[in-house]
């Protein structure tokens, strides 16, 4: 009897410390490169702290999440940014691939930052 209460204490104090968190697993890739992957592209959960970089094969990992549903902000410099709903389940991995294209620039979004470069410059001395 002694055995079988030692048992049941051991089988519930171990769940009790067991974590019910999730997490979150992708891979980012280049829409642009043949899905070449994105080395050190950004991923953040919207509206928290919670940031991580991919690695050398675009893979990042998010760990020790609450379940329920995030939003994902994925982004790379020179890259259009992509936002991603996804669900967090404690139990299994939420596992996700994305491409990311290169963003794009108007040719009046240019002239209007090569516009406000020159103001800049204005300032300086010619020598």
């Amino acid at each position: 009897m002694k055995r079988l209460f030692f048992v049941a204490a051991m089988l519930i104090s171990a769940m009790s410390f067991s974590q019910n968190t999730g997490l979150v697993v992708g891979k980012i890739m280049d829409a642009e490169v043949n899905n070449a992957p994105l080395v050190l592209a950004n991923v953040a959960i919207k509206g928290t702290e919670t940031k991580v970089d991919t690695d050398q094969t675009g893979l990042f990992v998010i760990e020790n999440l609450e379940a329920g549903d995030y939003t994902l902000v994925c982004s790379f410099i020179g890259y259009e940014t992509k936002e991603i709903n996804v669900h967090v389940d404690a139990f299994e991995p939420t596992e996700l691939k994305l491409t990311l294209a290169a963003s794009t620039i108007s040719l009046d979004d240019l002239a209007l930052l090569t516009a406000t470069a020159d103001k800049g410059d204005k300032a300086l001395p010619k020598g």
